[in-house]
């Protein structure tokens, strides 16, 4: 029988391998150090885990993941639920318990030739999960994209957003066990879009954060493009000197994550053109 640090190291290579192309040329002996490393600075219940408690608390009525992969996090919604994954390469087998259709195109095919309509008879969604493409820049995309189809009470869950090291952590894949720099998400929102409520969530293997108070009548402007495009060369160095200044977290434990959920939302804040560290980076953002 698998113990559990056994099943933590498979729970880890099955979520960070396969996103993008592998090295052909990787480092196993490094790879087993990142998966063993990553199983062991949040132990506990993993991201599915979380994910479940999620489900289960929400009861979602629409839930969109982006990002299916072997649909292990999309085998989640159970009945009543309808569940739509999207995913270029999805490598899945049946097996769903409630209605769930797989589409195989980008997240960014879909939004511009679909609705949610299409699919959910409403053109809004209750729960998503982001868990695509490791790069900031696509995350942000995702969830910007998203937005349009939010409700107040809607949730949007990220993946990745706690990072294992620098190595793992680049734009460009250089290791088998790899985050990206999805983590700049958080920074991001905390800064052009103070209204949402972000949690982070200590689950291995690297994180995962719960957004809410969701506003369905917000628009893409200028300002947030500009906002991307700076944000996108944070260095690792900014990331180690103010994570704590940005990166809300809760344990993962059931009674944290349900009470995160259950209570009312913080009233919205005020928009912000700063932010913790921009002075050292010497420029305003």
């Amino acid at each position: 029988m698998a113990t559990d640090r056994q099943r933590a190291v498979d729970m880890t290579r099955d979520s960070q391998v396969g996103r993008q192309p592998a090295p052909m040329n990787f480092d196993l002996r490094a790879a087993a150090m990142h998966e063993i490393v990553a199983s062991m600075r949040f132990p506990g219940p993993n991201y599915y885990e979380v994910l479940r408690w999620v489900h289960e608390d929400l009861k979602p009525e629409v839930y969109l993941e982006i990002g299916v992969f072997r649909g292990n996090s999309l085998r989640l919604a159970t009945p009543p639920t309808i569940a739509l994954g999207i995913d270029p390469a999805p490598e899945v087998e049946l097996g769903w318990t409630a209605q769930t259709h797989v589409l195989p195109i980008t997240s960014r095919e879909f939004f511009a030739r679909h609705t949610l309509e299409e699919f959910f008879g409403a053109n809004y969604f209750s729960l998503a999960f982001v868990d695509g493409l490791h790069e900031f820049e696509q995350a942000v995309e995702d969830i910007f994209d998203l937005l349009i189809y939010a409700r107040p009470e809607s949730v949007i869950a990220v993946h990745d957003t706690i990072p294992l090291d620098e190595k793992t952590s680049t734009t460009q894949r250089h290791t088998m066990f790899h985050t990206g720099d999805v983590w700049k998400v958080i920074p991001l929102l905390k800064h052009s879009r103070p209204d949402l409520e972000l949690i982070t969530v200590r689950t291995g293997p690297s994180g995962l954060t719960l957004i809410r108070q969701l506003n369905p009548a917000w628009k893409r402007s200028r300002a947030d493009i500009g906002a991307i495009e700076q944000f996108r060369d944070l260095p690792w160095e900014y990331y180690k000197q103010h994570r704590k200044e940005f990166l809300e977290t809760i344990p993962n434990e059931r009674s944290a994550v349900s009470g995160w959920l259950s209570r009312l939302p913080s009233p919205p804040a005020t928009a912000s053109r700063s932010f913790p560290g921009d002075q050292r980076m010497g420029q305003t953002i």
